[in-house]
């Protein structure tokens, strides 16, 4: 009798103990991974706008997922957003090296050369972006930084493009007006504009009014081209004047 009461209770003890490595084993499955719950942490950042938390979210995925996570990708679009500059720079050439080199790469990396003042690298991202995917806006970006290292032959080949381009009447784009001042224009506007500036450096004024009358033309409102037509005109008359002493 006391033999078989002491089978009964080890029998019962095994089931109990066999009972609860189950039970726990159905949690582990039914609890979500640390990767899934770093993801749903990420979206909860996101939708507070909260890009400190989020980035730090992704970077333990990423981590986790190795090369071949997708969420690399998100992470470059993240640090791209919130201004780190250094690391956006090197995920993107991480990804490059990787051979995942995506417009997304190529745009954020514009950025970045652009915003570290290396407007020839940037130059270099847009035209491979432009040749690839053709794009008045590349094409505008690229004049711009062309304008700014003074390629003038380049700049007014890209802006020639842009003004016998319909579209571009179309396209607004931001110009600087002022001190924290901005005016919204046509990028026809704006290109004529810019050649005009082009014209006036070079000293040839009276094509310069002409361009600058064009941009005021495709864009009444548009105020730089006034005010260079303005200094233009004032600067022609000056010399007139020294010419007529002499």
């Amino acid at each position: 009798m006391k033999r078989f009461i002491l089978f009964l209770m080890i029998v019962s003890t095994a089931n109990v103990t066999l009972g609860q490595r189950n039970k726990r084993g159905g949690q582990n499955e039914e609890r979500p991974s640390r990767s899934a719950m770093h993801i749903a942490a990420y979206e909860h950042a996101l939708q507070l706008n909260d890009f400190v938390t989020a980035i730090s979210c992704l970077n333990y995925v990423v981590s986790i997922d190795g090369k071949e996570s997708p969420y690399r990708d998100t992470l470059l679009m993240l640090y791209s957003t919130n201004g780190n500059l250094l690391q956006s720079y090197n995920l993107a050439m991480q990804l490059r090296e990787d051979g995942r080199d995506t417009r997304m790469v190529k745009e954020v990396l514009a950025e970045v050369y652009n915003q570290s003042n290396q407007p020839k690298e940037a130059i270099e991202e847009l035209e491979m972006l432009n040749a690839e995917f053709p794009s008045l806006g590349y094409l505008w970006q690229i004049a711009n930084l062309q304008y700014q290292l003074q390629r003038n032959s380049e700049c007014l080949e890209s802006l020639t493009a842009i003004i016998n381009d319909s579209a571009s009447s179309g396209i607004a784009v931001p110009q600087v007006i002022g001190e924290n001042q901005q005016q919204r224009t046509s990028l026809l506007a704006a290109s004529l504009n810019m050649v005009g500036l082009m014209l006036a450096k070079q000293e040839d004024y009276a094509n310069a009014i002409k361009l600058f009358e064009s941009a005021s033309q495709a864009d009444p409102e548009f105020i730089l081209p006034k005010q260079n037509y303005a200094a233009v005109t004032e600067l022609m008359q000056e010399e007139a004047a020294e010419e007529v002493e002499e």
